[in-house]
């Protein structure tokens, strides 16, 4: 009981976020998913390949499902109490969040760079995972933190240790489940974004506004679920004084 109401805010944003992006699929296929059937800013990349702009179209959709089945994962997972494993699944979400917003940028200035062809070159047809390098992934970070189209404040990059550390173990105390539930709060809103960022790409207004007004409620309701904040909250072990020490204070 007390998991579902600690959770109940979490599923309501990844149901949010599943209808909406379920719309937009639907809309995308009636148009054949093709650049003739996409409004602005794919229509404005005038510099960029369209059937490479079709791809990235693709990829930016199959990355939101992978993105939301991980926060599916790690619900189930919380609820059974398996903190920890939790880790490698975040670790997932958050590369799937920069790519996104890595692959959004040839339909926001109308240029597809050579990191982005590399990129679908890369990218396999079976399972749709990315085979970039540590040191490709650096560039496509760089390349976000140097974008001029994007909102630096809103879609924000995190150190992945320093997000994650939350989850670490610490002085043989495990994470409480309730760290890992705000983190599953925060990622959770973050698809939000990242739905906002498909909308655009596909040219579906009435989708980022829904979403863009869904991310307004959310800030209003929880500040801290927009927030990468989540308290370390371990219990501490219990003091016990050294016998040795208090006999010599005798």
């Amino acid at each position: 009981m007390m998991y579902d109401t600690e959770m109940k805010l979490n599923h309501q944003i990844v149901h949010f976020v599943e209808s909406q992006m379920q719309t937009l699929v639907e809309s995308m296929a009636e148009s054949d998913r093709g650049v003739t059937g996409v409004n602005a800013p794919y229509q404005a990349s005038q510099h960029a390949d369209s059937h490479a702009m079709a791809t990235i179209l693709t990829a930016m959709e199959t990355s939101l499902q992978q993105y939301m089945e991980g926060l599916r994962a790690i619900s189930c997972l919380l609820q059974k109490g398996f903190v920890s494993q939790t880790r490698g699944i975040f670790q997932t979400l958050g590369d799937d969040y920069e790519e996104m917003i890595f692959l959004s940028l040839p339909s926001q200035n109308g240029q597809l760079s050579n990191l982005h062809r590399q990129y679908l070159e890369t990218r396999t047809d079976q399972d749709g995972l990315c085979g970039l390098s540590p040191l490709s992934r650096c560039e496509m970070r760089s390349m976000i933190r140097k974008a001029t189209h994007i909102n630096h404040n809103v879609f924000q990059l995190y150190p992945k240790k320093q997000a994650l550390e939350v989850l670490r173990p610490h002085a043989g105390k495990p994470c409480l489940v309730e760290v890992a539930i705000e983190l599953h709060k925060h990622f959770a809103y973050k698809g939000v974004l990242l739905a906002v960022l498909l909308a655009k790409v596909a040219g579906d207004e009435a989708i980022m506004r829904a979403c863009l007004n869904y991310r307004a409620h959310l800030e209003m309701i929880d500040p801290l679920a927009t927030k990468m904040e989540p308290q370390v909250s371990r219990s501490k072990p219990e003091y016990v004084p050294n016998p040795t020490l208090v006999a010599s204070a005798i």
